[in-house]
């Protein structure tokens, strides 16, 4: 099996197999790159392909693309994490979370956020920057596209 598995690896490289899984369903979302001198991006749901056209659909309207004028199409393999928006909410986070914390941890002698005891201060920040870069992460999703060869189809 793992003969196999590494054959497969060497003879189709990692891009070439997402290039083979492409398939066109109805309803899947297509970005479609168009037009010559000027290109442009139309992006909707596959609706239908004939032999000269390609049809989006967005909600209601359908979009007829000729495809003598398309370049490049691209299927949605969905929405995965951001990792820049990750990163920004695990520093707004830490400093968020260590603020608070901060305002928390007086000691005895009434000092203010440096006191003998910094745990609170570690913890709310590490808490705060946790749920910062998890909440970063998913409110700031990048979609992923592979390429259709619409010659397949």
């Amino acid at each position: 099996m793992r003969t196999a598995l590494v054959v497969l690896i060497l003879c189709c490289p990692l891009r070439d197999l997402a290039a083979q899984d492409t398939t066109l369903a109805p309803g899947a979302r297509l970005r479609v790159t168009s037009g010559h001198r000027v290109p442009y991006i139309e992006t909707g749901r596959y609706y239908a392909l004939t032999d000269t056209t390609l049809v989006l659909s967005r909600d209601t309207i359908l979009l007829p693309l000729p495809l003598a004028d398309i370049s490049r199409v691209e299927v949605s393999r969905g929405r995965k994490p951001g990792i820049v928006g990750g990163v920004v909410g695990l520093l707004l986070g830490a400093a968020a979370g260590g603020v608070i914390a901060c305002t928390a941890n007086r000691d005895d002698y009434g000092v203010f956020c440096g006191g003998q005891d910094d745990t609170k201060l570690v913890i709310g920040a590490a808490i705060g920057g946790a749920a910062g870069a998890a909440l970063g992460a998913l409110i700031f999703r990048r979609e992923r596209w592979a390429e259709v060869d619409l010659r397949r189809h």
